[in-house]
């Protein structure tokens, strides 16, 4: 265990949160990969909580829920209550009902991100990410490849960089809405976006903390595609899975949900399609051809499914997530 002002973490859930699995857990060394020279692991409080949520705002008349007015104002005073540093929303594809919400959450949120978006007639790809906390840098990446209703759209992936209170460096976040996987093409449709993503993250990001979240439109009960979607992107920790929980539950996309004015276009099977995935620094880099250097790990507190409702009635036909990290790890070395 390492202790530091009574806070503890065990190598084991260390071992976890970087994506390493050794068999010997009491090797710090072993665990790192870095077998010689000082190396000190620390741990400290730094609480952290993000969400993400799809809106299913359409614009009209593809819109299919009943209230579209209320599901903007619920999904407003909901996040000023529950307050997570970050929140990112999909499918607020109107750049008036974008305002909307930026307006009356700027108190909390003075920071933003929106977008991705091209000079040309399709849509934007309708996100929006709200921040507590400066953006230190901030790019997005455009999808080439897109198939059915999404080809009408400029979906892609945005990016901020900020740094929370309490930490000792910076984090970034990747916010996406992905290909819907059941079009004609979509599964290898999907699968090239991802690629793209991997691409857009790994360079010139490399060796630093990250979260990427989103509508990833990967279900997470299909071990095929589940793998692919870690797989392309690099392996990231899934943190669904890392509180626990097994990656073919928590949907967010269910059969039984009221929000659709017409109850045929509910989906036919419950799936978990939306993700907050997180690759620690210390993943991207060896350690052993580091001379010197610190690595940050966020440690996982807790993730939640968000069901929210207004007048008995689900907001969207997706469900949100919430996570929260409420220490981190530093890892020392030269």
């Amino acid at each position: 265990m390492c202790k530091m002002s009574n806070t503890m973490l065990s190598l084991r859930r260390l071992a976890e949160h970087i994506g390493h699995m050794p068999q010997d857990f009491l090797s710090l060394r072993k665990l790192l990969g870095h077998p010689s020279g000082p190396l000190k692991l620390s741990v400290r409080f730094a609480p952290f909580s993000i969400m993400t949520y799809n809106m299913a705002l359409l614009v009209e008349p593809f819109y299919k829920g009943t209230d579209r007015e209320g599901a903007i104002a619920e999904i407003v005073a909901r996040i000023k209550a529950l307050a997570p540093d970050v929140v990112g929303l999909c499918e607020v594809f109107d750049d008036s009902e974008r305002t909307k919400i930026r307006n009356e959450l700027r108190d909390l949120y003075p920071y933003f991100q929106e977008g991705p978006d091209e000079p040309d007639w399709d849509e934007d790809g309708g996100l929006l990410l709200l921040s507590k906390h400066s953006i230190l840098a901030a790019d997005y990446t455009v999808f080439q490849d897109s198939d059915g209703f999404d080809y009408f759209a400029n979906k892609g992936m945005i990016f901020i960089r900020i740094q929370p209170v309490s930490w000792p460096d910076t984090l970034n976040i990747f916010f996406s809405h992905t290909q819907d996987i059941s079009t004609n093409d979509g599964v290898n449709t999907l699968y090239s976006q991802l690629n793209a993503m991997n691409n857009f993250i790994a360079w010139p990001w490399r060796g630093q903390q990250h979260i990427i979240m989103g509508d990833l439109n990967i279900p997470g009960e299909n071990p095929q595609h589940y793998a692919q979607l870690l797989s392309r992107l690099g392996a990231p920790r899934d943190c669904w899975t890392l509180a626990g929980n097994q990656a073919a539950s928590g949907h967010t996309f269910v059969i039984d949900n009221n929000f659709y004015e017409d109850s045929e276009d509910r989906p036919s099977n419950n799936q978990r399609l939306d993700y907050v995935l997180m690759k620690a620094g210390t993943h991207l880099v060896p350690m052993h051809i580091m001379t010197a250097g610190t690595y940050l790990v966020p440690m996982l507190e807790d993730i939640k499914v968000l069901k929210f409702q207004r007048n008995g009635r689900f907001i969207s036909d997706h469900f949100g997530v919430h996570a929260s990290f409420d220490k981190i790890a530093l890892i020392n070395y030269n």
